[in-house]
């Protein structure tokens, strides 16, 4: 690989990258380009690609963009196949731009392939491909795939997909999208057999049918998760200066989710959640929801969030109520589902017997604990400390057993430094969930949307199934 525009000063994005690549573990051969330097971090420096004596496979440009139409050239007589062009100020910046990115297009058509320009380009751990800025990211291959035309929201989602157990197969930075784009990269990843889940951010589309082909042809293979940036008057500014995309309309948004099954979220928060929760969950059988929780209303709560995104929650019959009210107190209770025990520290045997009671109907697809608390830090006097461990002790034995899928809601504690210790532990607790497929939001709120969006895509892929089936 080379690298175009490496200065010797630190603080450059050439300078950045190479060292980011380096760092990551790449053990291919690295050609930094600077006709104005002789080496740079240890590595003897070429004046142009032209230059390098053995063959490139791929370039990453971050040189200024009236020079890069000179770079492209020189890729084409090099033989170079491919370049990212990390560089912004092209069509999203002016007119000028514009005509440049054009000419960059016009020298490459036929002959290589361009990523950006505008971008960050590729993180693939399984090749030690890393984009700016990554030197940091998990090296550990996993099996969810992000595209996105912002480089800076990548950078933003890694380290906090990280928090949530996430492992990537490939992500892809694509900025301006002026050869590749969207479409090129969401055909890629259809037919990748590392990856299992697609996200994607976007800000436009260049080919909508054929976007809208691979989209639909994804439905019951892989989810599609896309948040769609631009459907505000605001926004469609917004994204026209960023990459210089169109925004779209948020009707035919709303018809393509109908008609492709793709999940349509907004925001990063639930961006991020729902691609987590298909990577950790099984297929969900139904929207059947059980709640087990420990006071704070969470009957009334939970009922009318589940109510609104169309989740069911089922009341438990008068076999399973009797025996919860045979166990539970009389007061600040509730038996029929959701269950409240009318405290987030119940003993771990009731805790556990109260979960087996209401599993043990088969009235619920899903199970969801709130207000329960599974770290230490918040026990009341004469509450023994190792009731937390326990309790998360039991949820997990349960899991186990039944294989039942759950959502754990952790809530974080006041933001600050007095409660640092009991983050710490709500972090190891959380670990330990995800890592026994136990799926761990901060809000019940969130657990709820979120699931809400994965029994929606179950359901139109099972549709789908059958009338491709032909299946009553």
């Amino acid at each position: 690989m080379a690298v175009v525009g490496v200065s010797a000063d630190e603080e450059k994005p050439g300078n950045r990258f190479l060292r980011a690549i380096r760092a990551f573990g790449f053990e291919g051969e690295l050609y930094p380009v600077n006709p104005d330097e002789n080496e740079i971090l240890g590595l003897k420096t070429y004046p142009s690609v032209r230059d390098i004596p053995a063959p490139v496979d791929l370039v990453y440009i971050s040189s200024p963009a009236r020079s890069v139409p000179q770079v492209i050239e020189d890729c084409v007589a090099k033989g170079v196949r491919a370049v990212e062009i990390f560089t912004a100020g092209f069509s999203e910046a002016s007119e000028e731009g514009r005509r440049l990115e054009q000419e960059i297009v016009r020298l490459a058509k036929g002959k290589l392939r361009i990523i950006g320009p505008n971008c960050f380009g590729v993180y693939c751990p399984r090749g030690a491909l890393t984009l700016l800025p990554g030197a940091n990211y998990p090296s550990e291959s996993g099996n969810i795939a992000i595209i996105a035309q912002s480089g800076g929201l990548v950078d933003q989602l890694i380290p906090a997909a990280t928090g949530h157990g996430l492992r990537f197969s490939k992500i892809v930075s694509y900025g301006n999208a002026c050869d590749l784009n969207e479409v090129d990269f969401l055909e890629y990843l259809a037919s990748d057999p590392e990856t299992r889940v697609i996200a994607a951010y976007l800000e436009g589309v260049k080919d909508g049918k054929r976007f809208f082909q691979v989209a639909k042809s994804l439905l019951d293979k892989k989810p599609l998760i896309i948040w769609k940036g631009g459907l505000t008057e605001s926004g469609k500014v917004a994204v026209n200066s960023h990459t210089g995309s169109l925004g779209g309309e948020q009707a035919v948004w709303e018809a393509f989710h109908k008609q492709t099954g793709a999940v349509m979220v907004d925001g990063a928060e639930e961006f991020l959640d729902t691609t987590a929760l298909f990577y950790h969950f099984p297929r969900v059988r139904g929207r059947r929801v059980g709640v087990v929780g420990g006071g704070g209303a969470v009957g009334v709560a939970t009922s009318d969030i589940c109510e609104r995104v169309g989740l069911k929650i089922p009341t438990a019959p008068p076999r399973i109520q009797e025996q919860l009210r045979a166990l539970l107190p009389p007061n600040g209770t509730s038996f029929k589902n959701p269950v409240d025990m009318g405290s987030p520290l119940p003993p771990p045997s009731v805790f556990q017997k109260v979960l087996e009671i209401l599993l043990s109907g088969d009235i619920i697809d899903t199970l969801i604990i709130d207000r329960i608390f599974f770290y230490g830090g918040l026990q009341p006097m004469g509450v023994p400390a190792a009731d937390a461990e326990k309790r998360m002790e039991v949820l997990l034995d349960i899991e186990r057993r039944t294989g039942k899928p759950m959502l754990a809601v952790l809530q974080e504690p006041a933001p600050d430094t007095e409660n640092i210790d009991m983050e710490v532990s709500r972090r190891k607790v959380r670990r330990r969930f995800l890592q026994a497929g136990i799926f761990v939001l901060p809000s019940l709120d969130r657990a709820v949307r979120t699931l809400s969006n994965i029994c929606l895509y179950y359901e139109k892929a099972s549709l789908n199934h059958r009338e491709s089936n032909h299946e009553p």
